[in-house]
């Protein structure tokens, strides 16, 4: 936060704390007056920090973005299933499959 809107939340505390069990009105207008400057203070810091929030996102509207596109690359080698592979395997646990349905 700003030191100045600390500053003026830090002086409403203190002559709130001071004014408690006095019965003049005196102390009480610096209160007021207090008072008054520190909600100037909060609307004040308020509408900068809804600016900032507005201005950010305003920009992330207008930043553009680049995607760097790769070329095309044709493979060398098929993509297909290994054929080879899949008839071993088959092979195995149909071989697998044979003894325990004899054994079993």
């Amino acid at each position: 936060m700003a030191g100045w809107y600390k500053k003026y939340q830090v002086s409403v505390a203190v002559n709130t704390d001071r004014i408690k069990n006095l019965t003049s009105t005196l102390p009480q207008v610096g209160n007021a007056r207090t008072q008054i400057q520190y909600t100037i203070a909060n609307t004040v810091f308020q509408d900068l920090a809804k600016q900032l929030e507005q201005t950010k996102i305003q920009v992330k509207k207008d930043t553009l973005v680049f995607t760097i596109v790769e070329p095309v690359v044709v493979p060398s080698e098929s993509s297909k299933p290994n054929r080879p592979m899949i008839l071993v395997m088959w092979i195995f646990l149909g071989g697998i499959i044979g003894v325990v349905i004899i054994f079993g």
